[in-house]
C-alpha cells in the first residue's frame, strides 16, 4: 500500500512540476477522495466551495468536512496521506518540512519514512514525524495524539516535548500541565483508527 502511495506521489510531483513551469504556483497537495459534504479552497485568499477529487491545492489551500463526511489528501513533497474525518479542518502549508496545519477535528496521517522530520502544525503545538501512522483529535481546549506505527514528537507552545511511540497516546486538557505519555489499549486505538483489514496496523504489544 505504501509503495503504491509512493509511486502515486512521484507521479503527482512530476505532474505538478510540469504545471509549475513558467513561474506558475506549484500545487502542494491533491484531494484523492471525498465522501459527503466536503468544501475546499485552492489558495489562502479564496472562498470555500464544493470540493472534487483530483482538485490541486496550493500552499494556504484547505479542506473542511461536514457531518458524516470525509476527505483524503496526498501531499506532494513527502507523499503523506492525510485522512480528514467529519467536522474537521486541514490546511496545506508551504515548505518541504511541513505536512500542513490541522485545525479543530480529527485527522489520521500515514507518512512514508523520511530523511528528516516533517511537521503537522496545530493551535496547541507541533507534531514532528519521520515516518509513521498516527492520528490527532483537536479542539480549542484539548489535544489527543494516538500512534499506531513508528514514533512522533509533540512540542507544545511552551517548548515542552513528549515522544509518543507505537501503541501509545498523549491526552491533554490544554488548561492543565502537559501530561506524561500513556499506553493505549486495543479498544481505544481501534475506536480511533478503525478495526480490521490492512488499514488498522496498531502494535498489539
Amino acid at each position: 500500500m505504501k509503495t503504491v502511495r509512493i509511486l502515486l506521489g512521484s507521479m503527482l510531483a512530476a505532474a505538478f512540476l510540469v504545471a509549475g513551469c513558467g513561474n506558475q504556483p506549484v500545487p502542494a497537495a491533491k484531494i484523492v477522495s471525498i465522501n459527503g459534504q466536503v468544501e475546499a479552497r485552492i489558495v489562502a485568499d479564496q472562498s470555500f466551495s464544493a470540493a472534487s477529487t483530483d482538485l490541486q491545492l496550493m500552499a494556504g489551500g484547505a479542506v473542511r468536512t461536514g457531518k458524516d463526511s470525509a476527505a483524503s489528501l496526498l501531499t506532494v513533497a513527502d507523499s503523506a496521506k492525510v485522512d480528514v474525518a467529519a467536522d474537521s479542518y486541514f490546511e496545506v502549508r508551504a515548505g518541504d518540512d511541513k505536512i500542513g496545519f490541522q485545525g479543530d477535528g480529527k485527522a489520521v496521517y500515514d507518512v512514508n519514512k523520511q530523511q528528516k522530520s516533517i511537521v503537522v502544525e496545530t493551535q496547541h503545538g507541533n507534531t514532528a514525524v519521520l515516518g509513521t501512522r498516527f492520528g490527532q483529535l483537536i479542539s480549542s481546549s484539548s489535544f489527543e495524539l494516538y500512534v499506531a506505527e513508528g514514533k512522533v514528537e509533540f512540542t507544545n507552545k511552551a517548548g515542552e516535548k513528549r515522544q509518543v511511540g507505537a501503541g501509545q497516546q498523549l491526552i491533554w486538557k490544554t488548561s492543565e500541565a502537559l501530561p506524561a505519555v500513556a499506553e493505549s489499549n486495543v479498544v481505544e486505538s481501534e475506536a480511533f483508527f478503525g478495526a480490521g483489514g490492512k488499514e488498522f496496523e496498531f502494535n498489539r504489544r
